[in-house]
């Protein structure tokens, strides 16, 4: 606990002195790791319970200050209570998204907020494809001009084509942002 509490003034220390890159003409790399468990309310099985942990990568370009859109994509291992043989489940999916974030960038954290779309293919008992759309926010705190550590806690429905009804899931992750700014 002890460290725990030390790690996290040294962060706050460091951000402190820090400010981020989100202005025009930059480009914003990251990567994040989340966790998110879903009931099932399709029509495409039973009732059932899902967990799954998801990595992203993305790469965005700040289009305005503050505003950046790009593409991501995704990889999930997830199971569920359901699959008797106990086989896990992995999705590749690809889409847009699009982040604004609220405060000035000389802080040295910000608030942001994202919204995605994510298409995939898959096979599971036979060829699958799902939409995903999703929103998120969250804090970031800069530990210096070009890297930031953000936490997001977001809402996703997922739809499986196909199938009435839709997958929902509250999603908390953590990640790494890298901003890099244009030479010109």
């Amino acid at each position: 606990m002890k460290n725990c509490i030390f790690l996290t003034i040294v962060i706050l220390f460091l951000a402190f002195d820090s400010n981020s890159q989100i202005t025009k003409n930059n480009w914003l790399l990251s990567g994040s790791v989340s966790f998110s468990t879903q009931k099932n309310s399709s029509t495409a099985s039973l009732q059932y319970k899902h967990t799954d942990i998801q990595i992203s990568p993305s790469i965005g370009y700040f289009l305005i200050d503050k505003f950046a859109a790009g593409i991501r994509p995704s990889y999930m291992y997830g199971k569920n209570n359901l699959v008797a043989n106990g086989k896990p489940q992995t999705i590749f999916s690809i889409g847009p998204f699009l982040r604004y974030y609220f405060l000035q960038k000389d802080n040295p954290f910000n608030l942001f907020a994202e919204g995605s779309y994510a298409y995939a293919s898959f096979n599971q008992a036979s060829e699958s494809k799902q939409h995903t759309f999703s929103i998120s926010a969250g804090p970031v705190l800069y530990f210096n001009t070009s890297v930031g550590l953000e936490f997001t806690f977001g809402y996703s429905t997922t739809k499986v084509v196909g199938f009435t009804g839709s997958n929902n899931a509250i999603r908390f992750g953590i990640g790494f942002q890298f901003y890099l700014e244009r030479e010109e």
